[in-house]
């Protein structure tokens, strides 16, 4: 059976498990959609319309090609097509957010692609950073966010109103038992495992889910902590000790922010490099 999986980094980590789980389902590869240009569409299509059956990562036709929105695909490809959702939660750690200016793109940060809102709006007003902390890491986040869980598992279900397979049923079930994201958009595996069942089991096909859950990746090269106020508050079994992962920053120039090696990070350290890099910013803009 030959399987096309179309979506973004998920997508290529499930095309990763789903090699591991079942050896003998032959895997068209996809690049992620956000590498993906106009010119792409016929080769994409041609590997869509030879597949047995599609995985399709929900995308919405507002996204800047067309032709990779999941209503489209299901409209050319018909009932081989299974759409997925997105699975994203921020619930462990409200604000984090992508930030996007003019010249510079996706700017970078201590967090590779992530920042904290919280952390960009203390700095613009001029907070210290042991207020910024408490936004974001203490008490003060439940201000703006009273309700971490079922905010991100009400947008989650939104976003489901029109998937084949839902995950946010057990994403619900599981958050407060064991860490369930390493961030908003990188699940740990045995979550993609059941994302990845639950596909299976649409196209008829049999995995080995312990094969899956144990995959040799895993999308973890940035881990952000759970924050503290809200493993106090719904009393986690995990994230104890708040530590992030991420990357010193090496440089930053007009319009460039250079990464470096892998670091680790407490609140307070964390929050000092995002104050540099905001100073580095507003300096070189």
């Amino acid at each position: 059976m030959k399987i096309c999986i179309l979506g973004n980094c998920q997508a290529q980590h499930l095309e990763m498990m789903l090699g591991v789980a079942n050896q003998d389902v032959q895997i068209d590869r996809l690049p992620p959609v956000f590498m993906m240009q106009d010119s792409d569409k016929d080769g994409v299509y041609e590997k869509l319309n030879g597949a047995d059956a599609i995985f399709a990562q929900r995308i919405s036709r507002e996204y800047n090609l067309d032709w990779v929105s999941s209503a489209e695909v299901r409209r050319e490809f018909g009932d081989k097509v299974t759409v997925w959702p997105n699975i994203y939660f921020d619930g462990y750690f409200p604000g984090v957010q992508y930030v996007y200016l003019a010249k510079w793109g996706k700017l970078l940060s201590p967090l590779g692609e992530y920042h904290f809102e919280q952390v960009r709006s203390a700095h613009a007003a001029g907070k210290s950073v042991e207020e910024a902390i408490d936004a974001f890491a203490g008490d003060g986040l439940f201000e703006t966010s009273p309700d971490p869980f079922g905010g991100s598992l009400d947008q989650l279900r939104a976003r489901e109103s029109d998937v084949d397979a839902p995950i946010s049923d057990a994403i619900a079930e599981s958050l407060a038992e064991s860490r369930q994201f390493y961030t908003p958009n990188h699940p740990v595996n045995g979550l993609l495992t059941v994302m990845l069942e639950r596909l299976a089991t649409k196209a008829d096909i049999r995995i080995d889910s312990q094969r899956a859950a144990a995959a040799p990746y895993r999308l973890d090269e940035c881990y952000i902590a759970t924050s503290p106020a809200i493993v106090s508050r719904f009393e986690l079994p995990f994230d104890h000790t708040t530590i992030y992962r991420g990357r010193d920053i090496v440089s930053v120039e007009p319009h460039a922010v250079t990464l470096g090696g892998a670091r680790d990070y407490d609140s307070k350290s964390l929050v000092e490099a995002f104050y540099r890099l905001y100073d580095a910013v507003r300096t070189c803009s």
